[in-house]
Formats: C-alpha cells, sequence, structure tokens
C-alpha cells in the first residue's frame, strides 16, 4: 500500500508539473501571437473608399488651406484627412502635435468645416488595433506579475515550500553499515539516547547537546554517520548544503535558514544535517562586499537559531567540514557547535571492515584476502575503498569472469594509485633501459636502505603520467612517522636520479626525476621548519606568517637533499651489480613484485 500510494503521489506531482507547464505555454503562445496583431493589423482596415487620399505635407497643406481649396476637415489623433473643392482627398500625417485647440480654430478661420471622429464612429481597424493594443497591455501586465511573484518567492526562500528542506525517515542505514569509525560511533551514541529520551536528560538538569560538528578529510564517512545516527535514533532527517543557503537575491541565505529551523521543529525530534558547512559559516568580517556581507547575516540567522533551542525542541544539528580553520569561532563556542567528532581514515582494521561491508553483496574468488588488500591501500578513505571495489568489479566483468580474484583488486589498486597502463605507448631502447635504470635505482634503494618499507612492485609499464613506478607499502600503519624513516624516503627518492648519474654521466641525466625531486623537497622542507629534525636550525617552526620559509632555512633543505643524494649515490656505487641485475630484469619482465625483487637484491649482494 506504501508503495502505491506514493506513485500516486509521484503520478500527482507530474500532472500538476504537466499542467502548470501547459497553462505557461498557451499563456506565452498568446502573449507572441497579441504582439505579433498588434504590429501588424494596419488602423484603417475598415476603409472602403475608392479613392486613394494624397499624401501632403504641413507646408503644402497651409498653402492649400490658404488659397481657400480646402473645404472640409476631419481631424484625428495621427493625421488630418482634407476633401478639396474639386472632390479630391489629401491626407496629412502627425504625431498628435496638430491634435489642440489652436489647429482646429485656425482652419475655422479659414473657412475650413472643421470636424473631429465620433468613437462610436470609429472603423473596423482602429477598434480591433485598439482592442490589440490593450490585451498587450494586460498580457505584459500579467507576465510581470508572475516574474514579480517568482522574484519574490526567491527572496523568501525559493522553490516549493513542501519540496525544501527534505524530510526523510529512512531507517535501513544503521551503525553497522558504517566500519572503520568506531570511534566516532561511539561518541554520537550519547546523541542517540538524547533523541529517543529526551526526559532522562531532565531529570539530571544535564543540557542536551545542540549540535556535533564532523571534523575530517572527504569521503571518510561523515555523511554516512549522520544517516546512520537518524536511523538507529528513529528520527526525521533533514539534510541539506552549504551551498543551499546561497543565491543571487539580498536575503535569501538568512530566510532559508530560518525556514530551515521552522520546518525542523515541526518535524521533531529530527536531526538537520549540514553538510559543508564551512560555506555558509565562514568567519565574519573579513570581507566588505556585498557577498561578505550576505554572508555574515547568513551566519548571523544560524547563530540565532542555534540559541533558540531548548531542551524540549528535540532538535540536533549536526555539520560536517575538512576545513575546521575557516569555521567562525562564535559557531563553535559551547552551546552550539561544542561537540566535534573526528572522523578520519581508518586504520589496518578498519579500512578491512569497510572493504567487508562494501563486498558483502559481491562474488569473490578463494583467493581473495581482504586483509592482504587492507594492508595494500594505506591511507584510504572509505570512498576510496567503495571505489576500488568497483573498479576490481568492472574489471572482473570485462573479462566476462563470475568472480572477483586478488589479481583484480591488484591491478584496480593500481589504476586507482598510478593510473591505467599505457602499453600502446612506443618507447626505444635507449629510453627504456633509461627508465630500467632509474626505476631499479629507487629499488635498490629500498631495499638496502634501513627504515624504509618494502618493495611492493617494479614497474617500468607507463601508467598515467609516470613511465615507471616503484611502489612500497607499508607493514603496519603509523602514527608517527621517526626521523630515520624520513631519511630513508629521502635516499630512496634520489635514488632514481644517482643511478641515472652512475650508469649514464651526470650531462646525460633526464627530467625523469621531477616528482622524486618535489617529494623530496617536500619532506625536506617539513624537517627543518616545522618538525625540528635540523641541528643548524633547531627545534623552532620556521615558517613566516605569509607561508614563505626564510632563506637560512631553505639553505638547510638544500644541504639536507645533497646529502641524501650523496649517500643514496655511494650506496649503488657499491652495490652497482645489484642495479645491473635488477635492470635487466625488469627490461626483460617489465614488472617484478616485492619478493623477486628482494630475490635479485640478495642473490646479487651475496656474489659480491
Amino acid at each position: 500500500m506504501d508503495s502505491l500510494k506514493k506513485i500516486v503521489d509521484v503520478a500527482k506531482k507530474a500532472r500538476r508539473r504537466d499542467i502548470a507547464a501547459t497553462l505557461f505555454g498557451a499563456f506565452m503562445m498568446l502573449l507572441s501571437a497579441a504582439a505579433w496583431a498588434y504590429f501588424l493589423v494596419p488602423t484603417d482596415l475598415g476603409t472602403s473608399d475608392l479613392q486613394e487620399p494624397v499624401a501632403i505635407q504641413y507646408n503644402e497643406f497651409l498653402e492649400l488651406v490658404d488659397s481657400g481649396h480646402i473645404v472640409s476637415a476631419l481631424i484625428s489623433q495621427d493625421k488630418v484627412d482634407a476633401v478639396g473643392d474639386d472632390g479630391k482627398k489629401y491626407v496629412l500625417h502627425h504625431d498628435r502635435w496638430l491634435y489642440s485647440a489652436a489647429f482646429p480654430k485656425d482652419l475655422v478661420e479659414a473657412g475650413v468645416e472643421v470636424s473631429f471622429p465620433d468613437p462610436s464612429d470609429s472603423s473596423l481597424g482602429e477598434k480591433l488595433a485598439r482592442a490589440v493594443q490593450l490585451l498587450v497591455q494586460l498580457l505584459l501586465v500579467a507576465f510581470l506579475g508572475i516574474i514579480s511573484l517568482v522574484v519574490l518567492r526567491n527572496m523568501r526562500g525559493g522553490g516549493n515550500s513542501q519540496a525544501w528542506p527534505p524530510v526523510t525517515r529512512d531507517k535501513s542505514v544503521k551503525f553497522a553499515d558504517v566500519a572503520g569509525q568506531e570511534e566516532s560511533k561511539f561518541e554520537l551514541q550519547e546523541i542517540k539516547e538524547f533523541l529517543q529520551n529526551p526526559a532522562a536528560f531532565e531529570v539530571t538538569g544535564a543540557k542536551p547537546p545542540r549540535g556535533v560538528l564532523m571534523v575530517g578529510p572527504p569521503g571518510t564517512g561523515k555523511t554516512l554517520l549522520a544517516k546512520a545516527l537518524a536511523g538507529e535514533a528513529g528520527v526525521n532527517f533533514i539534510p541539506v548544503t552549504g551551498s543551499d543557503f546561497s543565491a543571487m537575491f539580498v536575503g535569501v541565505g538568512r530566510n532559508r535558514v530560518e525556514r530551515l529551523f521552522k520546518k525542523a521543529r515541526k518535524n521533531a525530534p529530527c536531526i538537520v544535517f549540514i553538510d559543508e558547512i564551512d560555506s555558509v559559516a565562514r568567519k565574519r568580517g573579513i570581507g566588505s562586499t556585498d557577498v561578505g556581507r550576505e554572508q555574515d547575516t547568513t551566519l548571523n540567522q544560524l547563530l540565532t537559531e542555534m540559541n533558540g533551542f531548548t531542551s524540549r525542541d528535540g532538535v540536533v544539528v549536526i555539520g560536517a567540514t575538512n576545513r575546521l580553520d575557516v569555521l567562525d569561532p562564535a559557531l563553535t563556542r559551547p552551546g552550539r557547535f561544542d561537540r566535534h567528532v573526528h572522523v578520519g581514515n581508518a586504520d589496518m582494521g578498519g579500512r578491512k571492515a569497510i572493504l567487508e561491508v562494501h563486498t558483502r553483496k559481491k562474488p569473490l574468488a578463494a583467493d581473495v584476502d581482504l586483509h592482504v588488500v587492507a594492508r595494500g591501500t594505506p591511507g584510504f578513505s572509505g570512498a576510496d575503498l567503495e571505489n576500488l571495489v568497483n573498479e576490481a568489479a568492472i574489471l572482473a566483468a570485462r573479462q566476462r569472469r563470475k568472480e572477483i580474484t586478488a589479481a583484480h583488486f591488484e591491478e584496480a589498486r593500481d589504476k586507482v594509485l598510478m593510473g591505467l597502463q599505457r602499453e600502446s605507448m612506443v618507447l626505444d631502447e635507449s629510453e627504456r633501459k633509461l627508465i630500467a635504470v632509474h626505476e631499479a635505482g629507487h629499488a635498490v634503494a629500498a631495499c638496502l636502505t634501513p627504515g624504509s618499507d618494502p618493495v611492493h612492485q617494479a614497474t617500468i609499464i607507463p601508467r598515467g603520467r609516470s613511465l615507471g613506478l616503484v611502489m612500497r607499502l607499508p607493514e603496519r600503519d603509523r602514527i608517527s612517522v621517526p626521523k630515520s624513516r624520513l631519511l630513508a624516503d629521502l635516499d630512496v627518492a634520489m635514488a632514481g636520479r644517482a643511478a641515472e648519474s652512475l650508469v649514464f654521466g651526470d650531462d646525460h641525466v633526464t627530467t625523469g626525476a621531477e616528482s622524486d625531486i618535489e617529494q623530496a623537497t617536500r619532506i625536506a622542507r617539513k624537517m627543518v621548519s616545522e618538525w625540528g629534525m635540523s641541528e643548524r636550525i633547531g627545534m623552532m617552526r620556521a615558517v613566516g606568517p605569509d607561508g614563505k620559509v626564510p632563506d637560512h632555512v631553505e639553505a638547510e633543505v638544500r644541504d639536507l637533499i645533497h646529502q641524501s643524494f650523496a649517500r643514496v649515490r655511494k650506496l649503488l656505487v657499491e652495490n652497482r651489480a645489484c642495479l645491473d641485475r635488477l635492470t635487466e630484469a625488469l627490461l626483460d619482465k617489465k614488472t617484478l613484485d616485492g619478493s623477486e625483487v628482494r630475490r635479485i637484491v640478495e642473490e646479487a649482494t651475496e656474489q659480491v
């Protein structure tokens, strides 16, 4: 019955839209026809005289009057129809300037019989022209009235008042559907209890939370958590975005905030979810333009509404943002958005749980180990993992496979991280060797440098923007990164250029190390200016208020990179056999997994 009712409601809404569109189209057609008639219908349509009057100028007409040749004149608003003593007809066209008391008086004194047209005796053309003119004026007034009503509705909040903001009550999404965010779900349990039993808070005099701010990078599940909270509590859910409060009309944002909370109170208990709240709650007073003042007004109304909550309102506001630094301090003070829930990227166990959720209804082969997939996706958000599973399913479908295998997950991860393979790219033998030497340098340094993550794969097949790649994967998630790991990352980044210099000479190095140099510069600059890992600079933050780094800090960054380059070049010189053997293997197989890379390096080291 509910499904049938929804279908009937949708049909009624569609029928109303069709009727409105038809009426509007008919109105516009009528307006267009009236306009064409107004400009095309002649005013003298009813003239039946056979003799055509002669059009004359004003001076010619005066000469005929002075000579006594004109015997009668019919003065209209835009012309004078005159008859001569010989029966000849004349017409003098004017723009109402002769339609005055002085001109007819002069004609009477000259002996001309003067008359004016009787409205009741108007010709058919004149009557039709006046009717069309009146119709056009009425239609234009009606059209302007409709436009005014539309503008007024937009200024009051725009759109159908029943359609915005949308109110849903969906209990299908629960906390069990949100994986990898156990701490965040624990934080939201208190909100759930308040929505289900607000009287329990009143007994102890506790004030329930009014606003919750979810902070975290994109794709971590902030919106899904808000939906799950509404589903767990069994209350209404009102989702809006910060951009809903921006419009071209002044005052729209403020009115929409007022309407949002008015509707929330009518549908209480409920959760109001404002996604990307930073677009409507930025710090006030930064800009003095009309746009800045409009944003300030909208934020002021939001702050006022947050103050208007009482314990019996049953409304909780949840905001989501990844830009906590740009929010106005008045929004995050106690009593408004005083609860901050950090929704970050999941750890290895959380990633495995997220993968289990997204693969729940997908056929997996026996060789798929979600723990291995989770280990190979460090830093992936929930949205990234969902995309990874979808890419693996697409690859399986393209190969006409009924199950998703571990190889599909591997290829999908490589595609997400590095881009699609470009095997069709034509490279000559010298370029292939140069790429192999470069990637072999990275791989050797990763295998022989203490503190480096193990090599997962080395390839010289172009992917995305890179011509080759050495992928390293951590054995576990790290919260704090030690200095030894950072120095190892510097050495591995510089190893590609060092291998080119060692094999081909300093005059034959190429642009292939661009991304490596960028990565090394970023790591070294943070070590010196932000993490206090330089003996010369010391433990201080050496970044100016404008974000620039002083010259003496840049000099220390340059020395750190040069020391790393010299260190890794020495390593490659001492292990030249490893570099050559790995280069030959890459040229032969194009792609080596981590175990193959480590085996080749170990065998070459033992032989030396």
